[in-house]
This record gives structure tokens, C-alpha cells and sequence, in this order.
């Protein structure tokens, strides 16, 4: 499938000429985007397999438990590094560019970034502090990880910023290529290298975490030359303009938000590592990286429909709005079926062929994952609905939620039942929150986000 990078308007962009022109602008629009988004997403979610196939067999499940505990740890971090800024740029640039106010677009980008460059390093010395005091508690080689993992903290938050700008304007594809695909292609080029060079037994998780250092350095920085290309010339030549209260306001809520989302993500993964140690961290990660790939569709759906939900919303545009929902939803359930079905039923073979006899014992959480994962698909694109029209804190609410539950079951049942208690504590977190956020969807907006849609509602044109 060719995926197109070029914008529809040359002067405006893609998503200001598809939302003010016809119905079948922005048909096309977001068949573009959609089917350009679900083709990125695959091929990124196939070089994200293997690089977990490369790092698990490199590093065994110990030194890969290692490996996924650092990184879970600058994830965390990332949240309130990100400052929440990442949905309120798409909101808000999608909206200042269909209004032309260059002025304001210009002061959001720049207050965004410095704020999260501030917040990213300060976060990073006070991280390093804390980890050097408990470098007793963690794994061989962990507090070096770690501090490794550290760099990769203002990177990714930036990165955040750069993806949500390009997005907002309406060039979503070019906004991930960097993330999606260089750095994962990267990293797999200097993964094999290493093999080739050390073998499979000198591969440390420093090593890892060094070449995920270099990988993430190298897609930030053709990230940014492509932002500065496609940035808006008027944003570039005219005078910032500040609404700094609003955006603080509004930006709260998302903190509050992406915070209980990365609870929710990586709650499991950091309670199984400090309850049952690396090697078993290491397999759950395998059986979590598995049941993502059911969630790859609604991702690469929602990642298209991020900006047009906010201007047909700011358009007044509830029933087109409707029917895209719908029509996404009903996609995405028929693309995650089949990938749920096999992890479920060839879960416990995929580990042993795939990732080697190591990884075997996370059969049954890939299946309790993959399970919770058709729920997610199944019910829709709620909380991007909510979030790209304003009403970020049922959101934060809902997430909130799920968060406390999944961290008291995971308390609760990983002791008794180790992965498997992690995995069903998180299927019943994401079952919670996407049922609570669908209902409020409703209430806020009238639009039913499940694949069903409405039975007294024409999803057609």
C-alpha cells in the first residue's frame, strides 16, 4: 500500500482544504489517512515485534525483564514530562489553522516545548538521584540501564510535541515515520550488528539501552528538520501570541489523564518486576508486546481521526461525525478479531517458536490480554472522542477509575497468581474504562463510539 505524505492544499494543509471542502474531500480525507495510517501502523508494529523477537533472544527473559523495566520507568517518567501538551497541540492547531490565527499556533508550540524541555531534565536529575539510592534493589546492571534510559527522556517528550504538531496541521503519516519507522529500523540494524559482532551472550541490557539511545537520537532529529519544512510560513513569520491561562487550563485535566493512562499501561509490568523479579517481568512484557498487536488497527484509526474529530466537532458537524465513528469502529473490530483469535489459541506456540522456550509461561496472559484487547477494539475510539472535544476530564475520571482498580488487583493477584494475576487485573482495567468513557461519550455528545452504532441511527450518507 504507497502511503502519501503530500498535503491536499498547499497553503493551508491537508486537513483545513478536506474539512472545508465537500463531503467527498473528506471522505477522501480520511480514507487517505486511514488506510495510509493502518499501512504505517503495520509495518511499524511488525519492526516493533521483531526488535522484542531480537531483544528477547538476545538477552534472554532476565536481561530482557531488565531491559523493559527501564523503559517502563522512563514511560512513567514521560507523563508529566509531557505536561499532558501532547493532545491539547492537536486540539488546538487543528483549530487555529482552520481559523488562520498563526499567531497563536506560533506561542503554543513555543511554550510547549520549553516547558516540557525544563520539566524533562529536571525530572531527569531527580530520577538519577532516587535511582542511585536504591541501586541496591534493583537487578545486575539495572541502575546503569536506568541512567541510560534517562537520556531518552526529554527525547521522547519532545517527540511527543513534534508528532502531535505535525498531526494537528493534518500530515499525521509524517508525524510518525520517525517513531514508527526509522527508529525501530534503526535500532533492529544495530541490534543485528551487536549480534554479529559480540554474539548472543554479550549482549547486555546496557547495550540494548544504548543502542535504543542512539536509535531515538537519530529519528528526533529528522523529526524536527521535517516539522521546520512543513511548518506553516505565516507561524514562522508572525509574532507569538499567549493564551497561557486557557492553555493550563485545559492542559491539567490531559496531565491528569495521560498520568492514569501510563498507570494503567505500566502498572502491571513494574508490580510484576518488584514482586516477582526480572525473568518474569521479561515474560510478561513478550505476552504484552503479543496482545498490542491486536490493538494496532484502533490505534492507526484513531491516529487519522485525531484532528478531523476536532474540526468536525468545532464545525458543528455531530452527524458526519456519527457515521465516521461508526464506520472506525465496525473496522477496527473486524481487523482485531482474527489477530485475537490466533494469540489465543496459538498464543502458547507463538512463545516457543517465536521468542523461545523462555517465554513460554506467558501463554495464558497473552490470551487474558488478547481477550481485553477486542473489548478496547470493540467499543471504539471513546476516549479520543472525548478528549478532541473538550471533554478531557470525564476522561480523567473514567481513566482515573481503572487506574485505582488495576493497581489494588494487581497487589491482589500477582502474589497468588503471578503474570496471570497481572493480566487479568489489566483486562478488567480496560474493560472499566472503555465501558464508563463510551457511556459519557453519549451523555456529552449523543454519538453511540461501539461497533453496533445505533439501531435508530442511519450510519450511512
Amino acid at each position: 500500500m504507497k502511503i502519501s505524505l503530500k498535503p491536499l492544499s498547499k497553503n493551508r494543509g491537508p486537513l483545513l482544504a478536506a474539512s472545508m471542502d465537500t463531503r467527498h474531500s473528506l471522505r477522501d480525507y480520511l480514507i487517505r489517512g486511514a488506510g495510509g495510517s493502518f499501512a504505517l501502523k503495520l509495518v511499524a508494529t511488525a519492526l516493533g515485534f521483531i526488535l522484542s523477537i531480537v531483544l528477547a533472544r538476545l538477552l534472554g527473559a532476565a536481561g530482557y525483564g531488565t531491559y523493559a523495566y527501564a523503559m517502563a520507568l522512563v514511560s512513567l517518567l514521560s507523563v508529566p514530562a509531557k505536561l499532558g501538551l501532547p493532545s491539547l497541540i492537536i486540539r488546538h492547531i487543528a483549530a487555529y489553522q482552520r481559523r488562520s490565527v498563526w499567531a497563536l499556533m506560533r506561542g503554543l508550540l513555543l511554550k510547549a516545548n520549553q516547558a516540557v524541555l525544563l520539566i524533562a531534565w529536571g525530572l531527569v536529575l531527580l530520577a538519577a538521584v532516587i535511582g542511585w539510592v536504591l541501586a541496591d534493589r534493583l537487578p545486575p546492571d539495572g541502575l546503569a540501564t536506568f541512567w541510560l534510559a534517562l537520556v531518552l527522556l526529554p527525547l521522547v517528550a519532545l517527540n511527543a510535541l513534534r508528532t502531535a504538531t505535525l498531526s494537528g496541521l493534518g500530515y499525521v503519516l509524517l508525524g510518525q515515520l520517525p517513531e514508527a519507522l526509522i527508529k525501530p529500523g534503526l535500532f533492529i540494524l544495530l541490534a543485528g550488528g551487536s549480534y554479529l559482532l559480540l554474539g548472543a551472550g554479550q549482549v547486555t541490557a546496557v547495550w540494548a539501552m544504548g543502542m535504543q539511545v542512539a536509535a531515538s537520537a537519530v529519528a528526533f532529529l529528522v523529526g524536527v528538520v521535517w516539522l521546520v519544512k512543513r511548518l506553516p510560513q505565516a507561524v514562522k513569520e508572525t509574532a507569538p501570541a499567549y493564551k497561557t491561562r486557557a492553555w493550563i487550563k485545559s492542559a491539567l485535566p490531559l496531565l491528569a489523564l495521560a498520568s492514569l493512562a501510563a498507570i494503567n499501561h505500566e502498572t502491571a509490568i513494574l508490580m510484576v518486576g518488584a514482586m516477582k523479579g526480572a525473568e518474569a517481568a521479561g515474560v510478561y512484557q513478550v505476552a504484552t508486546r503479543g496482545a498490542e498487536l491486536v490493538s494496532f488497527v484502533l490505534v492507526a484509526a484513531n491516529m487519522a481521526l485525531a484532528p478531523v474529530i476536532s474540526s468536525l466537532y468545532t464545525a458543528g458537524e455531530l452527524q458526519r461525525l456519527q457515521r465516521i465513528v461508526t464506520r472506525s469502529a465496525r473496522v477496527v473490530l473486524l481487523g482485531s478479531l482474527p489477530v485475537a483469535l490466533s494469540m489465543v489459541i496459538f498464543g502458547r506456540w507463538i512463545l516457543l517458536t517465536v521468542f523461545g522456550p523462555d517465554f513460554v509461561s506467558g501463554a495464558t496472559a497473552l490470551a487474558i490480554l488478547s481477550a481485553a484487547q477486542i473489548i478496547n477494539a470493540g467499543i471504539g475510539s471513546v476516549g479520543l472522542l472525548l478528549v478532541m472535544t473538550g471533554h478531557e476530564r470525564d476522561t480523567a475520571t473514567g481513566v482515573g477509575i481503572a487506574a485505582a482498580i488495576n493497581v489494588t488487583l494487581n497487589a491482589l493477584l500477582i502474589p497468588v497468581w503471578g503474570i496471570e494475576g497481572a493480566a487479568i487485573a489489566t483486562a478488567i482495567s480496560v474493560a472499566t474504562w472503555n465501558v464508563l468513557l463510551a457511556v459519557w461519550v453519549y451523555r456529552r455528545l449523543g454519538i453511540y463510539t461501539t461497533a453496533a452504532g445505533s439501531l435508530g441511527l442511519r450510519s450511512s450518507p
